[in-house]
């Protein structure tokens, strides 16, 4: 799929989401160059493919400002000033703040489109970048009353020839959100890592799948994610308030006060409740899947083989979880499928030699 209405485009700042976004373009035909202050990170994206060193000759189609979130609005100012035909895009995960000082200090700020792909992974670099890192993810746009529609039309198009889904909201409704969905699993999940320091390295093994699962963001840059928090500190400290509250009904709840193990049920029920708001496969309603779990051998081309064995039966995988076992060489691999196929996966895995579990 092509990009429609943008045959080239400047990348500001080639990072992971700089330098995906430069391989997703270049991979659509999209002529794509590349800035950033750390001449090592360009070589590698152009080395990686991303497109090429920066800057154009000529007025880009586009500019993408992918800079750290404290530098952002300074770089859209530039951009805005530098290439006077261009519209200019940015990904940074918050808007508000962002879009009151490019509007306060920028002189044609309607070719501005505000942008926030939903994307992302625990490492960073244009050596971690991925030309499918938005495939099928939500990529979010918050242009004002003043933004030309015209622009914004030309970004979404452009997002969407990336696989992405566009969803158009204003900068605060989007702010409020990701506070929720985002900013806040990241402070949970990093904090509750930080507890892990009081535990010794036998005490840590006496854990599962479920702390690998609440920790795997504690992995983030802690410098890049104290700009995002900081940059939306209003609706973040409301969600954190909010936690706080919940938190200390289950705490209360524990000690016997304010309605005791009643009050805890309550709690943990609502989070039932809350997750079945979080979309499904698709972005489709959630529906529950039966879990087939198998246990394989940690060595080459186990996991191809059970696939294969799957595909065998006409069975379709939903979703996959690995579990790697403690002291052995094994992997217990959770296959999620419809309710109605488990049966046929456990039978035709059971037939081609796999342990299922019951």
């Amino acid at each position: 799929m092509t990009a429609p209405g943008v045959g080239s485009v400047l990348i500001v700042g080639s990072g992971l989401i700089g330098a995906s976004i430069g391989l997703a373009l270049r991979a659509r035909g999209v002529s794509v160059w590349l800035e950033d202050t750390d001449p090592e990170s360009v070589r590698v994206a152009v080395e990686r493919g991303a497109g090429r060193p920066g800057p154009p000759q000529d007025d880009p189609d586009l500019v993408i400002v992918s800079v750290p979130p404290v530098m952002t609005a300074q770089v859209v100012i530039e951009s805005l000033r530098r290439y006077l035909n261009a519209t200019v895009s940015d990904v940074a995960s918050t808007k508000t703040r962002l879009q009151r000082e490019v509007e306060s200090m920028a002189p044609d700020f309607g070719r501005f489109v505000p942008g926030h792909p939903l994307a992302g992974r625990e490492v960073s670099g244009p050596a971690a970048a991925r030309a499918d890192l938005f495939a099928d993810r939500v990529w979010a746009l918050t242009p004002s009353a003043d933004t030309d529609p015209q622009r914004t039309a030309q970004v979404a198009g452009l997002i969407e020839s990336l696989g992405a889904v566009v969803v158009t909201t204003t900068p605060e409704e989007h702010d409020r959100a990701v506070a929720l969905t985002s900013h806040t699993p990241q402070v949970v999940s990093s904090l509750v890592a930080a507890g892990l320091d009081s535990l010794g390295t036998a005490e840590v093994r006496l854990s599962g799948q479920g702390l690998r699962d609440m920790t795997r963001l504690a992995a983030s840059d802690p410098d890049l994610w104290t700009e995002i928090l900081t940059s939306n500190a209003e609706p973040v400290s409301a969600a954190i308030d909010g936690l706080i509250e919940r938190l200390a009904v289950v705490r209360d709840g524990l000690r016997g006060e304010r309605g005791g193990p009643l009050a805890v049920r309550a709690a943990l029920s609502a989070g039932v409740h809350g997750v079945a708001k979080v979309p499904g496969k698709h972005g489709t309603e959630p529906v529950p899947y039966a879990v087939v779990p198998v246990v394989i051998e940690d060595r080459p081309g186990e996991l191809g083989r059970l696939f294969a064995s799957a595909a065998r039966t006409g069975v379709n995988l939903e979703d996959v979880r690995i579990d790697h076992a403690q002291g052995r060489p094994t992997g217990l691999v959770e296959l999620e499928v419809r309710p109605s196929s488990a049966v046929l996966l456990a039978e035709g895995l059971r037939e081609d030699g796999f342990e299922v579990r019951d």
